[in-house]
């Protein structure tokens, strides 16, 4: 995978060879690729920001986000109780009367 430093180092050598060389034209066109070498480092470095961004803000909105109840967490909770509560009138026994409900 190519990385912005590698883009970077490219830019850098093709500057230094259009500064070496010694016709002009062959100068201009190692400038413009030095240039696109440069122009890609930079949105390889973009992009990175923008993906760490992305990752940022869909952990922070995952983090806030309220829990959602579904139906048979619901259910569950119901039934829970039912037998809790059948738990605390049968070990109070038959004519106690004072059951704790939830």
């Amino acid at each position: 995978m190519l990385t912005a430093e590698d883009c970077h180092r490219k830019a850098s050598e093709h500057l230094q060879a259009a500064q070496e060389a010694s016709d002009p034209n062959t100068s201009q066109s190692l400038r413009c690729l030095s240039d696109a070498w440069a122009a890609l480092a930079g949105q390889i470095e973009k992009d990175a920001h923008a993906v760490r961004q992305r990752n940022a803000d869909l952990k922070q909105a995952h983090q806030t986000e309220p829990r959602k109840a579904n139906a048979d967490t619901e259910q569950i909770a119901d039934i829970l109780r039912e037998r809790y509560n059948s738990t605390i009138l049968m070990s109070q026994g038959p004519n106690s009367g004072t059951g704790l409900f939830i």
